[in-house]
């Protein structure tokens, strides 16, 4: 018996194989996945310094970060609501609702949760199951949500105070 357990050129085509599907899987993830971090960083180029507040719009992207985007995801969704919340502010407008934060934390704990290693187990398999599901449930109500921020935002004047300009270096 070989090394590849008695499959010989059959075990190595399963390699290929094997590796192929995980390659298609990783472009169909970034092909879905990129479209939605660019939405996230278009709707935070829509807001103004002040409300950004040292925020860069380009952080989004710190998301395709493996293990590191488990934390940054929470911290995101979170700074996203709090820089609306400045900026619908700056502009003298106002949203119901918390500005999607608790619809970003629900996502951040799902994808989590789903993340949960398959173990022997039937209840947690069928947590994490569910928990996948649910996730690309608000994954898509998540990046609904932001581009339609973004598009209202887009349709706002940049500032409802009498200033001309948002220059500090001006005098206005």
């Amino acid at each position: 018996m070989n090394s590849l357990g008695g499959f010989g050129a059959l075990g190595a085509m399963g390699m290929g194989m094997v590796v192929v599907v995980f390659v298609l899987v990783i472009g169909i993830y970034l092909a879905i996945y990129i479209p939605y971090l660019l939405n996230m960083q278009n709707m935070l180029k829509e807001c103004n310094h002040k409300s950004l507040n040292g925020f860069n719009p380009s952080n989004v992207w710190l998301l395709l970060i493996p293990l590191f985007s488990i934390v940054y995801q929470f911290i995101l969704y979170n700074k996203n609501s709090e820089i609306l919340q400045r900026e619908y502010s700056l502009r003298g407008k106002t949203k119901p609702g918390d500005y999607s934060k608790s619809l970003g934390l629900t996502l951040a704990i799902l994808s989590v949760v789903s993340a949960i290693p398959d173990i022997q187990m039937p209840l947690i398999n069928g947590i994490s199951g569910l928990a996948s599901l649910g996730s690309l449930v608000v994954f898509i109500i998540y990046w609904v949500k932001i581009a339609e921020y973004k598009n209202d935002l887009r349709k706002l004047p940049k500032e409802s105070s009498g200033s001309i300009s948002s220059n500090p270096d001006l005098l206005d």
